[in-house]
């Protein structure tokens, strides 16, 4: 079921394809995997609370995170955003990409940064 996230200033649609308990020394966190078909333009400002690796099937982003300098992310690169670090992303045209992030299980996914 698609769904519209709301995070970010694009408005993007966002199809969740898994969620999954991870047990083990994984204990209290969960895997969830996404599809999303992005417009151009930038993102709010925002971090993940847990791990964030992106793949670009389509289009390309700059992403400009805290601290680091901008990373220009082009169809099949992949993108790691690390936890609490804030980055404000850049789709140069509209872009399809596949998003796996590891967080603790109840946490938000995205969450605007002031």
């Amino acid at each position: 079921m698609p769904q519209v996230v709301s995070a970010q200033a694009r408005v993007q649609k966002t199809t969740r394809v898994m969620t999954k308990d991870l047990a083990g020394w994984c204990d209290g966190k969960e895997a969830i995997v996404e599809y999303s078909d992005e417009p151009a333009g930038p993102s709010a400002k925002h971090y993940h609370p847990g791990h964030s690796f992106s793949y670009m099937i389509e289009g390309s982003r700059t992403v400009t995170s805290d601290g680091a300098s901008a990373e220009v992310v082009p169809a099949g690169g992949v993108h790691y955003e690390a936890p609490m670090k804030a980055n404000v992303s850049n789709n140069a045209s509209p872009a399809r990409v596949v998003t796996f992030r590891i967080l603790e299980k109840g946490k938000p996914e995205t969450v605007v940064a002031p």
